[in-house]
């Protein structure tokens, strides 16, 4: 699996203070020739939806597309609409999108919103890759 990590930027301190590296990665990962998988990991709130947005239309191109989650421990409104902007997209081009490994923060807002029944979901990138290519 080629993997193409964000890169981490290292905590640093400037005149402004203690500067954080970025709370949220995203690793894109190709499991076949007919399915891609992204990896994120982390809070992804409003600074990484640009990210998503680029990387979902990066590996659009495929058959299918599977978003792992399992490492994923909070999202916000602004990922929440590249999820379903991402899902209305992928839908218009024939390409399958599922998420897999949702966690309970995660699975919190989608209830809350009640848009879990819109995404096709896995327990785990694994099983989402074998029902795609099965």
């Amino acid at each position: 699996m080629d993997h193409r990590e964000e890169p981490r930027e290292a905590t640093s301190i400037d005149a402004r203070g203690i500067r954080p590296p970025a709370a949220y990665s995203i690793a894109e990962g190709r499991s076949s020739e007919r399915v891609t998988v992204l990896t994120m990991r982390g809070e992804l709130d409003i600074a990484a939806a640009p990210l998503i947005h680029a990387s979902v239309d990066d590996v659009a191109a495929g058959h299918a597309l599977v978003l792992d989650l399992a490492e994923v421990t909070f999202i916000d409104s602004a990922v929440l609409k590249e999820l379903l902007r991402a899902r209305a997209e992928l839908a218009a081009r024939d390409v399958q999108f599922l998420l897999a490994g949702v966690q309970p923060p995660v699975r919190r807002l989608l209830d809350l919103t009640r848009t879990a029944e819109l995404f096709e979901q896995a327990p785990d990138a694994e099983t989402a890759v074998k029902r795609l290519t099965g």
